[in-house]
C-alpha cells in the first residue's frame, strides 16, 4: 500500500537521458512567473494561498496602469485621484502614529474636543437698589459679578417671606457693554449685573443659586450704603496696578478738586508706599475713599486677570457706580487727567431727563515733572503744567468722548459711554464748540493741529491751594519719598503701541491689558498690595466665588499683588 500511494502522489520527473523540451516558451515574464508557481506541489496549502494572492495582485497591475495612462480624464478626476492618494497617506500616518505613540492620537483628538464649563461667577459686589431710583414698586438688589461672556449665567434669588418660606425669582442678567465687546472672544471674560426681585421685607441678606432649588443656594449680604452727605460731583479713578507715579496722582486729585469735585474714589490693587500714604492722608480729610481691588483667582483652565479688558477698568467703574449712587447725582469716570470746561448743571437744566453728558475731548500735552535730587511733598509744585501749551483743535468728525453720568439713572458705564439706561432717560451729546474736556496725555509729545493754550491761570490756582494743603500734611510733608517713575512713560507708550498694532493683525495674543506694559519695568520701590482669600460655593453645576479676608500687605517683587487662593468651599472640586 505504501508503494502504491507513493506512485500515485509522486511527481512526474523527466528522464535525465531524454531530450525533453517544453512545447511552448512563455510569451512574457508574467506567464513564466505564473507557470513556475503552477508546478509547485499542490499539497502545500500555504504556497497555494500565496499563489492565489499573487495572481490577484498581478491582475490589478494592468488596471492601475490604465487608470493613470488614460488621457481622456478631466481635471476633476485628477483632483479626486490626488485627494484619494493624500487621504491614504494621511490614514497611513495616523495609523502609524497610533501604533507607535497613543498620545499623538490623543492630541489630535483634543483639537476637536472642548471642555464643558458651566457658569463660574466671581462676585465683585452686591448692593441694594435705592427706592428713589425705581419706577416700579418692590424690593430689588443688584449683584455685580465677573463671568465668561461666551456662556449664559442663570441666577435665581431666594428671599424669606413671613411664613418662613422662600420666595423664588429669576434675576435679570445683563452683560456690561455687550454690543461693544461681543464681536471678539479675546477678552472672553466680562462684567455682568444680575438684578434680583426680592420680598419687600428683605433688608439684610438673601440667597442666590444657579438652579431654582434652595438647597443649591448661597447666602449674600449686600454692602450697606455709605453714610455720606450729598455730593455734587464724585470722581471714580481707574484701578491702581503697580502705581508709583505719586506726582501724577497729586496733579489728578488737586485738578479735580479745583474743578468742583468733593469726593474721589480710588480702587487700589498695588501701589508704592508713598502713593498709598498720600491716599490715606486725603482719606483722613474726607476727600478720598480707598476701595480695595484684589486680583481675581486663577481657575482650573483660565486666568481671568489676563482675559478682561484693561484688567477690569470697566468692572471697577460699574462697581464704583453702584457704590456712589446713594450720595451723588453726578459722577465722573476718570482714567486720565481731564478737566471740564463748563458746569454740568447748565446742560442738565436745558436737556429733558438727561442720563449722561457725553463730551468730546481735546488732547493736551502733559509734560511730566523733571527729575529732582530730593523728593518730598514740600518741594513739589505744579509748575510743570506750564509746559503744556499745545492742544488739538475742536473738529466735528472726532468721536473720542468722555462721560459724566447721573449715577441714579444708569446701571453700567465706562470712560467712553454708558451701557444700560433707566426708564425714560436719554443720552445727551455736548458739542465740542459748547463744552469739552481738556485731556492731559503724556503720550502726546507732539499733537496735530496745535494751537496755544495758557495753563498759567490753572497752575497759579493749584500752587496756591497746594501751599494750604501742605499745612494739613504736617510732618509727612518733609519725608523723603520714592522717585516717581515718570521717566518710564516712553517705554510704556512703546509697549502699548505694540499691543495696539497687534490688534490689527490676524494673530492676537492678549486682551488689551496695559498692566503687562507696567510689569515690564523693574521697580526697586517699597509697595503695598491688596490680598484676598476666596471661598467658592458649588451651586448645581455652576460655581459662585466670593472674596474674604481682604487685607493690605507688603507686595511681591516688582510691586505685584499676590494671586488669591481658595481657602474654603463646599465641594471636592474647585472651579
Amino acid at each position: 500500500m505504501l508503494t502504491l500511494l507513493t506512485k500515485i502522489h509522486a511527481p512526474r520527473l523527466p528522464s535525465p537521458r531524454s531530450n525533453h523540451r517544453p512545447t511552448k516558451r512563455p510569451n512574457s515574464s508574467r506567464d513564466f512567473f505564473l507557470e513556475a508557481f503552477v508546478e509547485l506541489p499542490r499539497r502545500n496549502v500555504i504556497m497555494r494561498e500565496l499563489h492565489v494572492k499573487l495572481r490577484r495582485i498581478w491582475s490589478l497591475t494592468p488596471r492601475i496602469r490604465r487608470f493613470f495612462s488614460n488621457h481622456s480624464v478631466g481635471i476633476g478626476d485628477w483632483i479626486f485621484r490626488a485627494a484619494l492618494i493624500l487621504l491614504a497617506i494621511f490614514c497611513g500616518c495616523a495609523w502609524y502614529s497610533r501604533t507607535i505613540n497613543m498620545w499623538s492620537m490623543k492630541n489630535i483628538g483634543d483639537t476637536f474636543l472642548r471642555k464643558q464649563q458651566n457658569s463660574r461667577q466671581i462676585i465683585l459686589g452686591s448692593f441694594w437698589r435705592e427706592e428713589r431710583e425705581q419706577n416700579v414698586d418692590g424690593r430689588f438688589a443688584v449683584i455685580h459679578f465677573l463671568g465668561d461672556s461666551r456662556i449664559e449665567h442663570p441666577v435665581y434669588c431666594f428671599s424669606m417671606v413671613p411664613n418662613n418660606e422662600y420666595a423664588v425669582t429669576r434675576a435679570t442678567v445683563q452683560r456690561i457693554h455687550r454690543g461693544k465687546r461681543a464681536a471678539s472672544d479675546i477678552c472672553s471674560w466680562a462684567g455682568h449685573i444680575a438684578e434680583c426681585p426680592l420680598e419687600e421685607h428683605a433688608y439684610k441678606d438673601f440667597k442666590i443659586s444657579t438652579t431654582p432649588f434652595v438647597e443649591d443656594s448661597m447666602l449674600i449680604v449686600p454692602e450697606a450704603p455709605l453714610k455720606e452727605k450729598r455730593h455734587d460731583l464724585v470722581v471714580c479713578m481707574a484701578p491702581m496696578y503697580i502705581y508709583t507715579d505719586w506726582q501724577t496722582l497729586l496733579a489728578g486729585i488737586e485738578i479735580w478738586l479745583a474743578m468742583g469735585a468733593t469726593k474721589i474714589v480710588v480702587p487700589v490693587q498695588s501701589a508704592s508706599t508713598t502713593t498709598y500714604r498720600i491716599l490715606e492722608e486725603y482719606q483722613k480729610k474726607g476727600i478720598v475713599i480707598i476701595r480695595h481691588w484684589p486680583k481675581w483667582p486663577v481657575l482650573s483652565d483660565s486666568n481671568p486677570n489676563g482675559l478682561v479688558l484693561s484688567r477690569g477698568i470697566e468692572e471697577s467703574h460699574v462697581n464704583c457706580l453702584f457704590f456712589t449712587t446713594f450720595f451723588c447725582p453726578w459722577i465722573r469716570r476718570k482714567s486720565d487727567l481731564e478737566l471740564i470746561s463748563r458746569s454740568f448743571e447748565a446742560f442738565s437744566m436745558s436737556t429733558p431727563r438727561p442720563v449722561l453728558l457725553l463730551f468730546e475731548h481735546r488732547d493736551v500735552q502733559f509734560v511730566p515733572p523733571k527729575s529732582q535730587d530730593k523728593y518730598s511733598l514740600s518741594s513739589f509744585n505744579f509748575d510743570f503744567l506750564r509746559e503744556s501749551r499745545n492742544k488739538m483743535n475742536c473738529n466735528v468728525w472726532r468721536m473720542k468722548t468722555r462721560v459724566v453720568v447721573n449715577a441714579s439713572r444708569v446701571d453700567s458705564v465706562n470712560m467712553h459711554e454708558t451701557g444700560i439706561h433707566r426708564f425714560g432717560y436719554v443720552q445727551t451729546r455736548v458739542p465740542c464748540r459748547k463744552a469739552h474736556f481738556y485731556h492731559l496725555r503724556h503720550s502726546h509729545n507732539t499733537v496735530p493741529s496745535p494751537s496755544p493754550i495758557d495753563m498759567n491761570p490753572l497752575v497759579d490756582i493749584l500752587n496756591g491751594r497746594w501751599q494750604q494743603r501742605l499745612v494739613e500734611f504736617s510732618e509727612f510733608r518733609d519725608a523723603q519719598l520714592n522717585k516717581s517713575n515718570t521717566e518710564s512713560l516712553e517705554d510704556f507708550d512703546r509697549c502699548m503701541g505694540a499691543i495696539n498694532d497687534e490688534h490689527w493683525t490676524m494673530q492676537v495674543s492678549r486682551c488689551l491689558t496695559p498692566h503687562v506694559c507696567f510689569t515690564r519695568l523693574k521697580r526697586n520701590v517699597d509697595c503695598i498690595a491688596v490680598r484676598a482669600d476666596y471661598e467658592f460655593y458649588r451651586s448645581g453645576r455652576g460655581y459662585f466665588m466670593l472674596p474674604t479676608n481682604v487685607t493690605t500687605q507688603a507686595s511681591l517683587p516688582n510691586c505685584e499683588a499676590p494671586v488669591p487662593e481658595f481657602t474654603s468651599g463646599n465641594h471636592f472640586f474647585a472651579p
